[in-house]
């Protein structure tokens, strides 16, 4: 009975923000949080051939906030003060990678429609316990820069809410002003795992770009251990307009 018991103690690690889960075996659970390398950034950019855009680069945020399970005791992520957002040119628009840790990302991939701006694809990457996850949403009714309902789908589940246009709101960037249009999604995470997300977007109203973005979430998952409980809050600041290339 002993030895089937320690067979039996297998880690089990949920991440679920935007619906992740891994599954870590072993004994012994080590879990580390490694800052993502801005220089490390700065030439995945150089290298990939996304430089033809206007907006194009490495622009760095003012970070604060981290994310958290509750799974094996517990573990906390703080992010770095300092996180990078690169900027790439695509045939729609543009899509934007988050780097805040190593193997904490999210790539959202923003279109110009007839319609306006819109997010229809995003990618979230979480690592708990030295085992990542990467989940990829579709969205069947595109979101962001007009108010509505969305409904997106990934392989686990799926996110449905609403975009509220909140307003043209000016923020402050290395002692400038910079007009915005700020525009706030609110989802309901179900499928695998249950929870809310909520995204605030401040895009400068020029470029396009994220002056401000704050992003919290709420999810759980059952497992045979009990629910798993997923937190993140984080709130991104523009330091500067200029990107590094």
């Amino acid at each position: 009975m002993r030895r089937l018991a320690v067979g039996i103690v297998i880690g089990v690690v949920v991440i679920v923000g935007a619906g992740a889960a891994a599954i870590a075996r072993g004994l012994i659970f080590h879990d580390t949080a490694k800052p993502a390398s801005i220089e490390d950034a700065v030439h995945r950019f150089q290298t990939s051939g996304g430089g033809r855009s206007k907006l194009a680069g490495v622009y760095l945020y003012a970070t604060s906030g981290g994310e958290s399970i509750d799974a094996l005791g517990g573990a906390n992520h703080r992010y770095p003060a300092t996180t990078s957002v690169t900027a790439v040119g695509t045939r729609c628009g543009v899509r934007l990678r988050w780097d805040a840790l190593v193997g904490r990302t999210a790539t959202w991939t923003l279109c110009a429609t007839p319609a306006g701006v819109e997010l229809s694809t995003w990618e979230v990457v979480h690592t708990f316990f030295g085992r990542s996850d990467r989940t990829t949403y579709t969205c069947a009714v595109p979101l962001l820069l007009r108010a509505g309902s969305f409904r997106c789908r990934s392989a686990r589940g799926g996110q449905s809410g609403r975009v509220t246009v909140v307003g043209r709101e000016e923020v402050v960037v290395a002692g400038k002003a910079v007009s915005t249009l700020h525009v706030r999604t609110v989802g309901r995470v179900t499928g695998g795992d249950h929870g809310t997300e909520t995204a605030d977007w401040w895009l400068g109203t020029q470029s396009g770009l994220p002056v401000r973005l704050l992003l919290s979430s709420r999810t759980s998952r059952p497992l045979f251990l009990g629910r798993v409980h997923y937190k993140e809050d984080v709130d991104l600041r523009l330091r500067s307009t200029i990107p590094k290339r």
